[in-house]
């Protein structure tokens, strides 16, 4: 059953994080360019680090070989919707959402090993009347928890929009600084890009650097004390 609300991470104790990682999974086209899914995944079971990567249906049906061996490494898949839509504006048009959820399952439920999805909902948009359509609408095998919100996002994807040579770092500056402030929660990053403007997808996947990001932000954390938990740790009050 999906809440009418979005969840977020302050039911969490201090100095404790969650990751996540939108609109993947995407697959390299070079070393140095394109989404950077799989390598992030690598990294963070390295770091002893459960992250939740939250999947666009599309993309999943494209690179399922990706989408196994980020659940070999012990991450969470969860759902991001089968093609990204802005789900308030399309449900505020007439449309009726549930393929959205059905179409994305159809291609991840080999990949989930328990009877729970984690959803997210694209741009962290949600209204009462959508959820209760896709609540009366869903018929699934599976429980829905979500929708799983964020309360750290230091707009990562606006820096892979830039040409500036410092992105990267001035990105990790970023969300250390969003970190210190509130201390504790759910991080939101891209892996990936599902934008439904092709030029703007094409220049964030190409110049995404959330691998390197992390490799700034992870030692620093740890450094500081922070303690890393994944969403199936987290109690959340719907």
């Amino acid at each position: 059953m999906l809440a009418d609300k979005i969840l977020n991470g302050s039911e969490l104790p201090e100095k404790t994080l969650c990751f996540t990682f939108d609109d993947g999974p995407g697959k390299s086209s070079s070393k140095n360019f394109g989404p950077h899914t799989l390598e992030v995944a690598r990294y963070l079971k390295e770091e002893e680090i459960v992250a939740t990567f939250f999947m666009v249906g599309k993309f999943v049906k494209s690179y399922p070989e990706v989408v196994r061996e980020v659940k070999k490494l012990g991450h969470i898949i969860g759902s991001h919707t089968y093609s990204h839509p802005d789900m308030n504006k399309e449900f505020n048009k007439g449309k009726n959402l549930v393929s959205e959820f059905t179409k994305t399952e159809k291609f991840l439920k080999k990949f989930i090993d328990e009877d729970t999805i984690y959803f997210r909902p694209p741009f962290g948009r949600w209204n009462i009347p959508l959820s209760e359509q896709i609540n009366n609408g869903l018929d699934s095998n599976f429980k829905y928890l979500g929708p799983i919100g964020w309360n750290i996002d230091g707009s990562d994807w606006y820096y892979w929009s830039s040409r500036d040579k410092d992105r990267t770092t001035k990105c990790a500056e970023n969300y250390l600084r969003l970190i210190k402030s509130e201390g504790k929660g759910i991080i939101l990053m891209h892996d990936s890009s599902a934008n439904r403007n092709f030029f703007w997808a094409f220049i964030r996947q190409r110049y995404n650097q959330s691998l390197e990001l992390l490799k700034i932000i992870i030692p620093v954390l740890k450094r500081d004390g922070y303690s890393f938990i994944s969403l199936k740790d987290i109690q959340f009050e719907y």
